[in-house]
C-alpha cells in the first residue's frame, strides 16, 4: 500500500459513519462496516482480494468449553487476524465464527497464495489465554476484484464457493476461486439440509405430542431443546397479557426478559406469520420507535417471532431473543420455530384451549447439551 493509498484509507475511516460499523465482541469491522469498506474500494477503483475465513469445528469449542470461552476464542482469533493484516489489510466479522479480510492492492495469484499460506501456517500458533492445549484451524475461500466479480455480493459468493470447496476438501486449507474449477459449485447441499431439517422436525413433533393433554410440559421440553441446540439467549410464549414458558440460556447476558406489547409485534410480523430481525437497531426509527425502545431497555440485539395460528385463530407468538451480539437468523432456525408454532396451534385447537389456559411456568435456565 502506497503512502497515498494509506492516506485515502485513513480519510475513509475518519469520515465514515461507523456508529454500527464495528463488531462489539471482537472489535473488528461488523458485517455492515465490511460491506461499506468494500463498496468504497470498488467506487474508488481499487483492486483487492476478499478472504472469507471460517474457523473449523468451532461448535465443538462451544460444546466443550461453553459459550463464554467461545467468545474469548473469537476475540483472540480476531486479534491474530488483525496482527497478520497489519496496515495492509482490513478485518471484519461476517457473523458467528466467520471473518473477512480485505487485502487492498493484492490480486496476483502468487501474492494471494502467499497471504493465504501465511494465514494457515500461523493460525495454529495462537496461545489462547486461560485455555491450555487448545489449537484451531481455519478454512478460507478467496475471491479477487475485479477478476472474479464487479460488486460485493458476487465477490462474496465466489469466495463462499471457494470456502465450500475448502471444507469439502477436508478443511484446514485455503482455496483461491478459479472460475474454471469452482463456478459450478452449488452453495446449498439441499439433500443434507433437508435430511437434517426432517430429523429435527420429527423430534419436535414427537416432543410436542409425547405428553397427551399436557401441552405445557411439551412446550417446556421443546423450548429447552431449542435453547440447548441453537444457543438462543431466550425463548418464550408471548401473549396479549404477558410471557410464559420462558427458557433462558445459562450464558445469556440477561435473564429477566419482559413482556412486549402484542400490537408492536403484530405490526412487525409479515404475511407469512413471522419476522426475523437480525439487528434490532436497524429497524426504522419512525415506524418502529416503540419497539426499538423495548429492545433498548431489554438490551435485545436480534429477535424472531413466529405466529401461533391455526384454523383462522391466532393464539400468540413464539418469541426468540438474543442479547449482546446480533444473530443472523438461519432459514433452518426460522423453519423449525414456525413448525413448532404451527404444531402448538393445532394442539390448542383440538383440545379447545388457549395459551391463557396453560399454567404459568417460571423462567428456566438451561445450558448446551
Amino acid at each position: 500500500m502506497t503512502n497515498q493509498e494509506l492516506k485515502e484509507h485513513i480519510e475513509y475511516f475518519k469520515d465514515s459513519d461507523l456508529i454500527h460499523g464495528f463488531d462489539p465482541l471482537t472489535g473488528v469491522l461488523s458485517r455492515d462496516g465490511t460491506v461499506g469498506y468494500v463498496d468504497w474500494l470498488i467506487r474508488n477503483n481499487h483492486n483487492f482480494s476478499l478472504f472469507l475465513v471460517d474457523m473449523d469445528n468451532f461448535k465443538n469449542i462451544n460444546d466443550s468449553y461453553g459459550h463464554a470461552v467461545g467468545d474469548v476464542v473469537l476475540t483472540q482469533v480476531a486479534e491474530y487476524l488483525m496482527r497478520i493484516a497489519g496496515y495492509k489489510g482490513v478485518v471484519g466479522r461476517y457473523g458467528g465464527d466467520e471473518f473477512i479480510i480485505v487485502w487492498d492492492g493484492i490480486t496476483k495469484y502468487e501474492d494471494v497464495w502467499k497471504y493465504g499460506h501465511d494465514l494457515d501456517e500461523n493460525i495454529g500458533n495462537i496461545v489462547f489465554k486461560g485455555i491450555p492445549n487448545l489449537s484451531i484451524t481455519i478454512s478460507t475461500g478467496i475471491g479477487r476484484y475485479p477478476i472474479d466479480a464487479d460488486n460485493y455480493q458476487d465477490l462474496f459468493n465466489v469466495a463462499d464457493k471457494a470456502l465450500y470447496r475448502a471444507k469439502m476438501k477436508g478443511r484446514n486449507c485455503f482455496i483461491i476461486y478459479l472460475a474454471e474449477k469452482h463456478a459450478n459449485i452449488s452453495l446449498k447441499s439441499e439433500r443434507d439440509k433437508a435430511l437434517t431439517l426432517m430429523q429435527h422436525t420429527v423430534n419436535v413433533f414427537s416432543a410436542l405430542t409425547a405428553y397427551g393433554d399436557d401441552i405445557a410440559l411439551s412446550i417446556s421440553t421443546v423450548f429447552k431443546s431449542f435453547v440447548s441446540n441453537y444457543m438462543f439467549d431466550h425463548i418464550c410464549l408471548e401473549t396479549k397479557s404477558g410471557i410464559n414458558h420462558s427458557v433462558v440460556f445459562t450464558l445469556a447476558d440477561r435473564k429477566d426478559f419482559k413482556h412486549i406489547d402484542y400490537s408492536l409485534i403484530e405490526r412487525a410480523v409479515n404475511s407469512a406469520g413471522y419476522t426475523a430481525i437480525h439487528q434490532t437497531w436497524r429497524l426504522n426509527p419512525v415506524s418502529y420507535a416503540e419497539l426499538r425502545k423495548e429492545y433498548d431497555e431489554q438490551k435485545i440485539s436480534s429477535a424472531l417471532y413466529c405466529k401461533i395460528s391455526a384454523y383462522g385463530k391466532d393464539y400468540g407468538f413464539i418469541r426468540v431473543d438474543t442479547t449482546s451480539t446480533a444473530r443472523v437468523w438461519q432459514n433452518s432456525e426460522i423453519a423449525m420455530i414456525m413448525y413448532a408454532a404451527n404444531t402448538i396451534a393445532i394442539l390448542l385447537h383440538f383440545q379447545n384451549k388457549t395459551l391463557a389456559d396453560l399454567p404459568f411456568v417460571s423462567t428456566e435456565v438451561v445450558g448446551a447439551d
